[in-house]
Formats: C-alpha cells, sequence, structure tokens
C-alpha cells in the first residue's frame, strides 16, 4: 500500500520536471529573435518582422562597356527572276497560222522567222493593188498626151482672136474720128462698137480655154495624178500587210511560249508567241523598310536556284512600299551559274541572301543577356562607382545575343550575367569582364 502511495505522490513531480525544459527553449527562441531584428539608426529597433534585412554583402559582377556598333544581321527573302525584255509578240495581221519556226526553249535572232500566216489573200491584194497603179497611170498618160494635142490648137485660136481684137480696136478709134467729122453715121459708130465687144469676147474664151485645157470635164490631169498616188499607197499597204504575214523576233532571246498552232486563225493583235531576253537577268523581291534602308544601289547580294549560287548587286529603282508595306528590290545578275553554263529560267524562285546593319548611329551595342524586364520596361544594371544603378533602356534593333540600346552612355559598364540577387543600389566588385 505505501509504495503504491509514494509513486502517486511522485507522478506531479515528474510532470512539473518535464515542463520547464520547454518554457527555458522558448524563452531562448524568443531571446534569439530579438537578436536578429535590424536596428535602424537612432537606436530604436524597427518591428516590421517582413522588412529585409540590411544588405552589406558586395557581389561580383562580370560588366561590358556599351559601345556603339552596328548589328550585322543576315537576311533570306524569296524572289523571283526576271528578263529586262520580256515581250508578247503580237501578230499584226489576220490569217490561218500556215508554218511555225521555233519550238519553246529555242534561241532565236533578232529579225529570225517565227510564225508564218498564209498570205494568199495578201498575194492577191499586192496584184490588184499593182494592176490599179498601172490603170491610173495609163489614164494620165493618155490625158497628158490628149493635152498636149489640143495645146497647139489653143494657143493659135488664142493668136487669132489677139490679131482680131487689134483689129476691131482700130476700126472702132477710125470710126470714132469719122462720125465726129461726120464721115460715118451713127449706126456705123454703134456697128463698130459692138465688133470691138465681139473681139474681146472671142479673145477671152480663147484664153480661158487655152488655161483650162485638160483641166475640166473626164480628163483632168490633177484628178488623174491624185488617182496614181493613191494607187501607189494601196500598193504599198498591200506589200506591208503581205510582209506582216511573217511574224519575227523583235530582238534576240529564247521563245518562252508558242501559242500560235499550224491550221488555227490569228487575228490581229493576237500573241503569237513570247520573247524573252536571257543576257540580262535580274531577280526582285520585297523587304521591310528597315532592310531597304540598309541595301543602297550596288549593294553585293547572294542567290540561290538549286545548287545553283550567284551573285548580283542591287540596282536603281523606283522603292515605292505596296499595300503590303513592303519595299520592292531589284538585282541585276553579276552571270549565269558557272556549274550549269545556262541561265536562269526567267519566272523562277531563287533564294536572295543579304546582311543589313541594324541600329546605326542610334544607340549603344550591349548583350542581351544584360536586358531586364522590369515593370513593362527594359532596365540594365550599370556599375558606377560600385553601386548597381537600375537604368531604363530602349530597344533599337535586336539580333542574336547583341541588342543597339538608347539610354546609355558610351562606356557605361553594363553588368552582365545579372545575379538573381542584385537589386538597385546594391555594392558591387567587378571581377571580369567578358
Amino acid at each position: 500500500m505505501r509504495p503504491r502511495i509514494a509513486l502517486l505522490l511522485c507522478a506531479p513531480l515528474l510532470l512539473m520536471a518535464c515542463q520547464k525544459p520547454a518554457a527555458t527553449t522558448s524563452a531562448a527562441t524568443q531571446t534569439s529573435s530579438a537578436s536578429t531584428q535590424t536596428v535602424p539608426a537612432g537606436g530604436t529597433p524597427s518591428n516590421n518582422l517582413d522588412a529585409a534585412p540590411s544588405k552589406t554583402t558586395t557581389l561580383q559582377v562580370q560588366v561590358v562597356r556599351a559601345s556603339a556598333g552596328n548589328l550585322n544581321v543576315a537576311r533570306t527573302a524569296s524572289g523571283t527572276v526576271k528578263s529586262s525584255r520580256d515581250s508578247n509578240v503580237a501578230s499584226q495581221a489576220s490569217g490561218a497560222v500556215a508554218r511555225v519556226l521555233a519550238q519553246v526553249g529555242d534561241r532565236v535572232t533578232a529579225g529570225q522567222a517565227v510564225v508564218v500566216l498564209d498570205d494568199a489573200t495578201l498575194q492577191d491584194a499586192v496584184t490588184s493593188a499593182r494592176l490599179q497603179l498601172q490603170n491610173a497611170e495609163i489614164n494620165l498618160s493618155q490625158a497628158s498626151r490628149n493635152t498636149g494635142q489640143n495645146s497647139g490648137q489653143l494657143a493659135a485660136s488664142v493668136a487669132s482672136a489677139r490679131a482680131g481684137l487689134a483689129k476691131a480696136q482700130a476700126t472702132q478709134t477710125a470710126n470714132q474720128n469719122l462720125y465726129g467729122l461726120g464721115g460715118i453715121s451713127r449706126a456705123d459708130l454703134i456697128a463698130s462698137q459692138a465688133a470691138l465687144a465681139q473681139a474681146q469676147a472671142e479673145y477671152s474664151q480663147a484664153q480661158n480655154a487655152l488655161a483650162q485645157n485638160g483641166q475640166g470635164g473626164t480628163v483632168s490631169l490633177p484628178l488623174l495624178q491624185n488617182q496614181v498616188a493613191q494607187a501607189r499607197a494601196s500598193l504599198a499597204q498591200a506589200g506591208s500587210n503581205l510582209t506582216r504575214a511573217t511574224i519575227r523576233a523583235p530582238f534576240a532571246g529564247v521563245i518562252a511560249a508558242l501559242p500560235a498552232t499550224v491550221g488555227e486563225y490569228m487575228q490581229t493583235g493576237a500573241t503569237a508567241f513570247r520573247l524573252v531576253d536571257t543576257s540580262a537577268l535580274s531577280v526582285d523581291f520585297n523587304v521591310a523598310p528597315s532592310d531597304a534602308a540598309g541595301l543602297p544601289t550596288g549593294t553585293p547580294v547572294n542567290l540561290s536556284y538549286g545548287d545553283q549560287k550567284l551573285t548580283g548587286r542591287v540596282k536603281e529603282g523606283d522603292r515605292v512600299a505596296g499595300t503590303d508595306r513592303l519595299v520592292p528590290i531589284s538585282v541585276r545578275l553579276d552571270g549565269t551559274p558557272a556549274s550549269s553554263g545556262a541561265g536562269l529560267p526567267v519566272g523562277a524562285a531563287v533564294q536572295v541572301r543579304y546582311r543589313v546593319a541594324l541600329g546605326g548611329g542610334s544607340g549603344l551595342q550591349v548583350p542581351v543577356s544584360a536586358i531586364q524586364q522590369t515593370g513593362g520596361s527594359n532596365v540594365v544594371f550599370v556599375n558606377q562607382s560600385g553601386v548597381a544603378r537600375q537604368t531604363a533602356v530602349g530597344i533599337v534593333a535586336e539580333s542574336g545575343n547583341s541588342a543597339v540600346v538608347s539610354g546609355l552612355r558610351p562606356g557605361d559598364q553594363v553588368i552582365t550575367p545579372v545575379p538573381p540577387s542584385l537589386a538597385d543600389g546594391a555594392l558591387v566588385q567587378t571581377v571580369t569582364t567578358p
């Protein structure tokens, strides 16, 4: 009975002994927490338990100096091969196609016949025009001979009428004197005056007949001369039409298309064949306005067509952006591919490779890894006398691992890579400069 009572009396004492170390540990924890509080200047401890502890550690960082420079960027674009002379040669006459003297892909010289139309009708037109000219020349010749024969007779009539007029004038003068002396009657005077008037009329008529010789009626010489001129013009037109029945190459080149088919009727103005001059090829492609500024006339570019490699230079042209806001650029090829010895096919798609300088004169070059985003803005950290200063920058151009930015001064020590714990105002020490 006594041992059980002793055990009951010792149990509370053991429980109290176990609880004392816990209280001691809690007090120690409170003492430790109090010792880590930041005490600001003035000696008053802060009660803000969420405030970050003061940073007195100096971070070792790497820096690069912001410097002027361009970003030489390689670009690629798809271009189309074009020719300086690419013509759809049209027929200048109508008729059925009689012969086709070339095939697609054939090289022809300037003036070479390619398509020939049936010229039987045109030949008949030439023959008819030639006969009309001969008839007009015959009529003019006959009228000229007749006019020459009549001219002598009419000239004699003029001379006779002139003599009769002179005689009538003399008679009228004499009768006027005699009538004044009373030698003739008044009736005789009036008769002589009538004879003079008749002589004057006959002389005028003879002169008019001579002047109008061959000018009137069916033997008008000017009319016949006009008919001859018109017949000659008709013959020349018929000959020209006959010549146009043969459709020739206007310049040396390659036949790219040949829609003309033997037996098919071809109207005037219809395309007979397409001719392309492959001696001066160019490649057209479109670029962004920012790239167009870096592609002045003479800029070299590289081109690829399959396994063929070519070179060319940007040529002058109208650089007006289209509705897609892209600027057209044209490149003149330096020559044909050495691997094949033949020119590129017109209309083929080629790959154009060129380089442009971005951001020249608009900012300073820094690594992309130095740029951070804070609050929607681009910033970098600059080492200013051992203190990291956050500086806002604007990105002018970016390519690969480099960027051209604004907002910095030449020679600024830009921290890169940026340590995760780096903040504005942190103490830093430069260890290396990449």
